[in-house]
């Protein structure tokens, strides 16, 4: 219970210094005490109030995520990397136009002050922040202490800018300096390369058909369900531990997943070289998106060992096998699957086959047939509507061939759903009925199922399950490209081919660094969950530059520090290397 007095003037003393505050005297607990209400400072700080001659400026602006992501590539020297390269291939030209020694190195030629390389690690970074356009970069920095690091008026960095700085990077060096990136995250990470996974996913852009410059966007199967729009495929391999990207490759949204992945292969075994990575002790995890027997005769042939998904068609005789032995298989931490293994000649070579059941998947499946009969007798209601009617100007035969497809274009509607057509006096009926049965036959014995194959005969079931089960990082890792706020691929504004290549560089760039970053915020202690998480706590910390005018003919007192930040986060930010200035809380 407090009763509220009159205020009053205090002096007090703190390390020698007298400081005055305002302060009330209340009772707590039945006991007079002072209470603080207001600090005002030193003698001349209470003057200055008094007599109205201090004026206080304040500009607060978001600092720890990119002073984060700036310092980590800084570390990797990302942007002297692009540089490199670039001199290196012969791009670059010096910065001005006097003559230069033949041994003197060609400096990067600079666009409203920064370098290629400088400007491309902006890019990234904005990316992971914030993922805007071209043209709402600065508008977005400019709310950052990004200019400050980059020592560049952000207001100059229009979209003009990037598309010039963009259209110096030739797509043949993209890929000399992801290596060389890659390669200093996975020495200074001290990355494992025991399990590599591999993944492709396509991104529809808004390109006009008819614009016929750039050959990458075309339609395909679009993952996303926009068939209407052109799309590009993006291929992956990252590091199976934490989900790190080592290698990406951009190429055209028509070609197939199993075509790109035969395509990628000789590029893959290259960069593994390139890393230093013994093929005897990785495997490469693929879905069966992926596979074909062409393509494991190629993967065969390189030598890599591997981790691989079979499709239950495919292996019928091998699944009737597995369900008659299935056994009880513990994966730890709790969780066990019903899994059967054997060896098995499969394309011409033995292989290690597992068959288990994945019940999540069995239940999902089951959804989704469940779903398709329900919009199938939708389809042949209006059907047997209009047959009812009369209005079917369309033979039998005709007709019949419409239901047949309509029934072989969803999962199983053939094996659970039987429909009918019966011919009358100079009409047509229609009838169907689900089969219960065939649905129950059919979830006990090919639904849920999972087929996977290995040469690592010498793992256990356990080790074999875990590896495939790891693909679900990759998919992670394209969900993150797709999120619309941070580390977003989509949307793209760019219509050529060759900025399309440095466009995805870029994003999967920022990836990397969010990724980095969140592995070592997480090594010391960080609650985040996901990068984002992590990236939209440190934009909470705010860079706050005070300035003080006493009246005098002196220059303005200006101070520059942190408001106050989460607990936590002073470690994560010691940990990620940050130039923070000093942090006072209030």
């Amino acid at each position: 219970m407090y009763t509220q007095t009159m205020a009053s003037l205090q002096a007090h003393r703190v390390r020698g210094q007298t400081y005055w505050r305002i302060v009330e005297s209340r009772r707590v607990n039945g006991k007079p005490r002072p209470i603080p209400i207001a600090y005002l400072g030193k003698v001349d700080d209470l003057l200055a109030r008094l007599q109205g001659t201090e004026a206080l400026r304040l500009q607060s602006k978001s600092h720890g995520a990119v002073a984060a992501l700036f310092s980590l590539a800084e570390e990797l020297d990302v942007a002297g990397t692009i540089d490199r390269c670039l001199r290196e291939s012969g791009r670059r030209t010096p910065a001005s136009r006097r003559s230069v020694e033949p041994s003197q190195p060609l400096a990067p030629r600079r666009h409203d002050g920064l370098s290629v390389g400088q400007s491309l690690t902006l890019v990234a970074i904005g990316r992971a922040c914030r993922a805007t356009s071209k043209r709402a970069f600065s508008e977005w920095a400019s709310t950052t202490t990004l200019g400050e690091f980059a020592d560049v008026e952000i207001e100059r960095l229009t979209s003009q800018h990037f598309w010039d700085q963009m259209d110096q990077l030739p797509v043949k060096t993209i890929d000399p300096i992801e290596r060389e990136i890659v390669g200093r995250a996975i020495e200074r990470f001290k990355l494992p390369l025991d399990s590599l996974l591999y993944d492709a996913t396509n991104f529809f852009t808004f390109i006009a058909s008819t614009n016929t410059r750039p050959r990458l966007p075309a339609r395909g199967h679009q993952k996303q369900k926009r068939d209407d729009l052109r799309q590009v495929g993006v291929a992956l391999l990252c590091s199976r531990c934490d989900g790190i990207p080592l290698f990406h490759r951009t190429y055209g949204g028509q070609i197939a997943d199993a075509v790109s992945f035969r395509e990628m292969l000789p590029a893959i075994q290259k960069r593994l070289r390139e890393m230093r990575a013994s093929p005897d002790s990785l495997s490469l995890v693929y879905d069966k998106g992926n596979v074909s027997r062409r393509n494991q005769k190629q993967v065969d042939e390189v030598g890599l060992h591997y981790v691989a998904a079979l499709t239950v068609a495919s292996q019928r005789k091998l699944v009737a096998e597995a369900n008659a032995r299935l056994a009880s298989v513990d994966l730890g931490e709790g969780e066990t699957v019903l899994a059967y293994r054997a060896r098995r000649t499969i394309w011409g070579r033995e292989r290690t086959a597992v068959v288990l059941i994945s019940e999540r998947l069995r239940q999902g499946q089951m959804r989704g047939i469940l779903q398709h009969i329900a919009s199938a007798k939708r389809w042949l209601s209006r059907l047997a509507a209009t047959l009812q009617r009369g209005k079917q100007r369309r033979s039998r035969a005709r007709i019949e061939q419409d239901i047949a497809a309509r029934l072989r274009g969803r999962q199983h509607l053939n094996d659970v759903l039987r429909v009918k057509l019966l011919e009358g006096q100079n009409t047509l009926s229609l009838g169907w009925e689900f089969d219960q049965a065939a649905f129950d036959a059919l979830a006990n014995s090919t639904l849920g199922r999972l087929v996977l194959m290995t040469d690592r005969h010498d793992w256990s079931t356990t080790e074999i399950i875990r590896a495939y089960r790891s693909q679900a990082d990759i998919e992670a890792v394209f969900a993150h490209l797709k999120d619309p706020h941070h580390l977003a691929l989509r949307p793209q504004y760019h219509w050529t081919d060759q900025k399309l290549h440095v466009h995805v560089f870029t994003c999967v760039l920022g990836y990397l660094l969010a990724r980095l970053l969140h592995l070592r915020a997480r090594a010391a202690g960080a609650p985040h969950k996901s990068p984002e998480a992590l990236l939209d706590a440190l934009a909470r910390v705010r860079k706050t530059r005070v300035a003080r005018l006493t009246g005098g003919k002196g220059k303005p007192r200006v101070t520059t520090q942190l408001e106050d930040i989460e607990p936590g986060l002073a470690t994560i930010l010691q940990s990620a290397n940050i130039g923070v200035g000093v942090y006072v809380p209030f």
